[in-house]
């Protein structure tokens, strides 16, 4: 089975089982000892408690460790092969310290025997792999957690139990830290560049808490701070993050206003890590003269708890703010972290950008700005130009749509409609295929880039669109669709309508059609959203599917704003209002408003902030006023639209990033509909209209709310009004290079090779079964009993 490319968030793998070649080849039908080991899901006898689910360094590629591994506990000898030490051990682990080490011995009938030797999570330790008698462990000093050292003989395994709790504190950044550069901005100017500090926005890193009275209340708040009501503002409590991510901007409100210096507190709920930081004000405070009111957690700590943390293993976090030598607080969210990894890139819609220049009449800079799609690498402070230039009207490219597989991105041609612009997207580069005569206004494309389905329900090949695809059953449904997508596996399409030939009503419509991409024949609509007899404006759009193909999520428009309500493809802009809904692909009972992205808790109490003081600014969209509406966010959660969904579940989730027009924290505060350069200076404004993501639950269904809440997307140009973000796989590897995940590889599975390192591979190792993000058919292929295999990867649950 050849695969397309990886997920945006894949399963981390890397530094996972390593063996020597000679044992792998002797262990294919080899036991596992029961002696002093413990169960896959962590010790059970006195040792520490399993963070279970948050490694994924599995036993991938070793050969000897079969079905799982691992035994009862401290149970009598079983087979004559012995490890020692025998009972769970712990080591205590301070980040950038020397570590500590342990050391194992193998016996056989009491006499030492030369073994080998591995460990299932090469990210937290490592050991000599033999064969030797003797063997030690020496933790990497960079993660937490449990993990096994195994030891192996003709086919015996016998494992044993390690947690390792990794520690530190800090007393203001390290500036010599490469991983915290972008962090410390070295100008006022540098503030608002691209992603902004971080590619968060703020002021980056403080430096040391010198005074030891601050640091002495810091440790002893005097208050709790309830009744100077602090609070944190963003990030949001109970948000399930990836891994991979830039830190995100701790924001806080309270009624002192500005702070001295904070306290960061970071543990998982197992221990397996802790951190303490203290900071001072940053800085750049000095030059703008700005409030103490947020501040990032720093590059390298952030990567440190996320990597260790996983699953049903939490992190907390923790803020003590100071002021006038007193101290308030702690405040505490908790966080889920998803044993996934953000990579590849997001497309998206800006307008209002700077890396190209196409129009004119803005207010701020030099009255110049630019329509076009940029695009994120994950991990990067800013976006980069993917579609539009410099020049006139006809080098704006906003209106977009890319393949799921990242090959191909469609977008309409700036000053002309009723035509379009096709790229070629490659690791070597974006390249112009050609510009296209067809108003191809928001497509639907083809997983693999080949093809696109136009509004106007017309079925054209690319790159070259001369000639229309002999396509049946769709016009005869509606010639007039809004915003289309196909499902991942391509079987079937959903759309809004604006007139249809055989449905009543259909501007309150959302229809799924079935799709067969070889006889590229539609068939079967059915109307899963039908919003007859609400008011005329209430109307679904920008529909996009779940990876499994079974489920669609969509907004909901309750109020078109200025531009009307005569739209196929819905606007969001001026006063439009929307929120984010999912419904069965197949039932259409089963409607549901997914509340915890949206804004609201598991109570229907909107969690999202409001500001305490309205924001005075006028401004205007395309002409019309627009700085007077709900100037002090009070319906944030009706300001969410646009969602699309990685088409590759990963972490136990599918990741959607939508657009809003909601409070960033502190940094983007004005008037949510404060995004067209030519009405508002966004030069010395940031607007609010940015790109979130949120986590559903893979095993979540449609007739109960599967969301968790989301967060800012890192890295998008923080001074433009950002929309429409897609998700893009990257191309897939072929077999020998080097890999994370199995869903990075063309034939889907990435493996040890005989030095250890992970590379693509086309097929499991031993020909057993696959690991989380590697190929499979059913869950049955899946060497996890409770994984789930959806759109061809083997893909965790979410927690409990």
């Amino acid at each position: 089975m050849t695969l397309r490319a990886r997920s945006i968030l894949v399963f981390t793998l890397a530094g996972s089982l390593v063996v020597s070649a000679t044992l792998a080849a002797c262990g294919d039908s080899g036991s596992t000892s029961n002696d002093g080991g413990s169960g896959a899901g962590g010790s059970n006898t006195g040792a520490s408690p399993s963070t279970g689910g948050n490694g994924g360094e599995g036993n991938s590629g070793a050969g000897f460790v079969e079905s799982g591994g691992g035994g009862s506990g401290s149970g009598g000898q079983t087979n004559e092969l012995d490890v020692q030490p025998n009972d769970p051990q712990t080591l205590d682990v301070t980040i950038g310290q020397q570590t500590p080490t342990l050391a194992y011995t193998a016996t056989y009938n009491g006499s030492p025997v030369n073994a080998g030797w591995s460990v299932d999570r090469g990210n937290l330790g490592s050991v000599a792999a033999g064969p030797a008698s003797t063997t030690t462990l020496t933790p990497t000093g960079t993660t937490g957690g449990a993990l096994k050292v195994v030891a192996g003989l003709n086919g015996t395994t016998v494992e044993r139990d390690v947690f390792i709790k990794l520690s530190g504190q800090q007393n203001g950044y390290d500036p010599n830290n490469p991983l915290l550069a972008s962090q410390i901005p070295q100008s006022v100017t540098s503030l608002t560049e691209g992603g902004g500090v971080g590619g968060v926005g703020g002021e980056g890193l403080g430096g040391a808490v010198n005074d030891p009275n601050i640091l002495t209340a810091l440790s002893n708040p005097s208050s709790n701070g309830q009744a100077e009501n602090l609070k944190l503002i963003y990030p949001y409590d109970g948000t399930v993050w990836p891994r991979g991510l830039l830190a995100p901007n701790l924001m806080w409100r309270w009624s002192l206003g500005d702070a001295d210096a904070i306290r960061i507190e970071l543990s998982t709920t197992t221990q397996s890590f802790s951190w303490v930081g203290t900071f001072a004000r940053p800085d750049i405070l000095a030059q703008t003269g700005g409030a103490f009111i947020r501040h990032p957690i720093p590059q390298d700590i952030w990567k440190m708890a996320t990597d260790t943390a996983g699953g049903t293993d939490r992190l907390r976090v923790r803020l003590t703010v100071a002021k006038d030598g007193q101290a308030y607080g702690p405040i505490e969210h908790e966080w889920t972290i998803a044993p996934a990894r953000l990579s590849g890139t997001i497309y998206y819609n800006s307008y209002g950008t700077q890396l190209a220049k196409n129009l004119g009449g803005a207010i701020g800079g030099d009255g110049q700005f630019g329509g076009a799609v940029l695009s994120i690498r994950a991990g990067d402070p800013g976006p980069a130009l993917t579609a539009g230039g410099n020049g006139n009207s006809s080098q704006c490219r906003v209106c977009h749509s890319v393949a799921a597989n990242g090959s191909r991105l469609v977008a309409q041609w700036g000053n002309d409609s009723s035509e379009s612009s096709v790229y070629d997207l490659s690791p070597n580069g974006v390249t112009f295929e050609g510009q296209l005569t067809n108003d191809a206004e928001f497509p639907a494309l083809s997983t693999d880039g080949s093809m696109m389905l136009a509004p106007n329900g017309t079925l054209y090949p690319l790159p070259d669109s001369t000639n229309p695809l002999p396509a049946t059953g769709l016009t005869s449904v509606s010639t007039s669709l809004g915003t289309p997508a196909f499902s991942p596996d391509m079987k079937r399409v959903v759309f809004g309508m604006l007139l249809s030939g055989s449905m009543s009503n259909p501007t309150q419509k959302l229809v799924v059609m079935d799709f067969d991409q070889a006889a590229l024949a539609f068939s079967n609509p059915v109307a899963v959203v039908d919003y007859t007899g609400q008011p005329a404006q209430t109307r679904p759009g920008w529909a996009a599917f779940f990876p499994d193909g079974n489920s669609v999520i969509f907004h909901t428009q309750l109020a078109a704003g200025v531009d009307g309500n005569g739209l196929a493809d819905l606007r969001t802009r001026k006063g439009a209002r929307a929120e984010i809904s999912w419904v069965s692909a197949t039932n259409p009972n089963g409607v549901t408003r997914l509340d915890r992205l949206n804004g609201y808790d598991q109570n229907g109490a909107v969690y999202l902030p409001q500001l305490e003081t309205p924001v005075a600014l006028g401004c205007t969209g395309d002409g019309a006023q627009v700085g007077n509406i709900d100037t002090s966010h009070q319906d944030d959660v009706h300001l969410n639209y646009e969602p699309t969904v990685n088409p590759v579940a990963s972490g136990g989730y599918a990741w959607v990033v939508f657009t809003s027009r909601r409070l960033y924290g502190s940094v983007a505060t004005i008037p949510p509909f404060c995004s067209d350069p030519r009405g508002v200076n966004l030069v010395q404004n940031i607007t609010p209209k940015k790109l979130w993501v949120a986590a559903v639950d893979i095993t979540g269904q449609p007739g109960t709310d599967a969301s968790h809440p989301a967060f800012y997307l890192p890295g998008q140009e923080l001074l433009a009004g950002n929309s429409r973000g897609f998700w893009a796989l990257d191309p897939c590897k072929m077999d020998g290079e080097g890999c994370e995940a199995g869903d990075e590889c063309c034939n889907g599975y990435c493996q040890p090779d005989d030095s250890g390192e992970l590379v693509c591979s086309n097929e499991p190792p031993n020909g057993e079964c696959s690991q989380p993000q590697e190929v499979c058919t059913t869950a049955a292929d899946c060497c996890d009993m409770d994984n789930l295999c959806i759109n061809g990867f083997c893909t965790e649950t979410p927690p409990g």
